[in-house]
């Protein structure tokens, strides 16, 4: 990778770090390098006033890059891009052929992801497993079963690794020989919660870790919201295995309906009040009520082109 092209996705990555930035249309602007390359000459090399250096390109745009010029911001990025380059992390514009372009079919797309792992699963048949980090025992038996018969079937697992729910799945996933994504709220050399840190070393040997921001991107609550649109965004539904009827998991459901994405429930016992009156709210915002995972079998069909299964060690007993 050249200089020039470190500091030209150096440029792209401080747009992305501006949440408010992530439009459709903007990114669009950026569908391939040749428009970057020209983008980043006339506001860094040519010294052209940021506000007329392309009257085609919105106003925000420009304002924040003349923002980036005139603050130094540029060396920052440099700096973390080569340190990621040299942690095995990749960047992936979005004029990348290897950046899902599932994603690009959001209202709000990042102008680029960031990637470590060891398949090229981004852009798979996939389903999103989400739930509370206090899940029961009884659901953490039915992650496994949902999980390995979606393995079975070709599909990716993408959760956000987080306590209970999202590092169950993963786990599954690996332990039946599935690939897996985890989504991160923040950048991914910081995993959250650190006791899954191990996790995320397992999930690179076979799966994915992804992220849209870095480092120098403050973590708020609304990260964990956003990156939602992330998890659903490369899935082609999103389960919920146990929830409340609010938070986190409630507000993931939100999204995969505005994005049109298939929700489904699973039905929790019903000494479960807390689950229960979950499972309530996920079926009044049209989410399909599965009773067994084998329910799943009228949904999902097994995919022509299925994700490679690795050997694990019960296939030796």
């Amino acid at each position: 990778m050249s200089d020039n092209t470190v500091r030209e996705l150096a440029l792209l990555a401080c747009l992305n770090d501006v949440h408010s930035l992530k439009k459709r249309e903007y990114v669009e602007r950026f569908s391939d390098p040749t428009a970057l390359h020209t983008f980043y000459t006339d506001i860094f090399e040519t010294g052209a006033h940021a506000i007329g250096a392309d009257p085609d390109l919105p106003v925000p745009i420009l304002e924040k890059a003349a923002d980036i010029r005139a603050r130094g911001l540029l060396d920052f990025y440099i700096d973390i891009i080569r340190g990621y380059r040299q942690k095995g992390i990749r960047l992936l514009p979005a004029y990348d052929p290897d950046y899902p372009k599932k994603l690009l079919d959001l209202d709000d797309p990042p102008f680029m992801i960031y990637w470590k792992g060891n398949g090229k699963n981004l852009s798979k048949p996939a389903v999103a497993i989400v739930g509370t980090r206090n899940i029961s025992p009884e659901s953490i038996e039915k992650i496994s079963e949902i999980v390995e018969l979606f393995v079975s079937l070709g599909y990716v697992i993408v959760s956000g690794l987080a306590r209970g729910t999202d590092a169950h799945a993963h786990k599954a996933a690996l332990d039946c020989g599935g690939e897996t994504i985890a989504v991160l709220p923040g950048d991914l050399t910081n995993i959250v919660p650190k006791e899954n840190e191990e996790l995320s070393q397992r999930i690179v040997t076979s799966g994915s870790l992804v992220s849209e921001v870095t480092n120098l991107a403050k973590m708020h609550k609304g990260r964990y919201v956003e990156r939602n649109r992330i998890t659903s965004g490369l899935s082609d539904a999103v389960i919920v295995i146990e929830t409340g009827e609010s938070g986190g998991s409630i507000r993931q459901a939100e999204i995969a309906r505005k994005q049109g994405k298939p929700l489904y429930s699973i039905k929790p016992d019903p000494a479960n009040t807390g689950a229960t009156a979950g499972h309530t709210a996920l079926i009044s915002m049209s989410a399909t009520s599965v009773q067994s995972p084998q329910d799943f079998l009228r949904y999902f069909a097994k995919q022509q082109n299925p994700v490679s299964r690795m050997t694990t060690l019960a296939d030796f007993s």
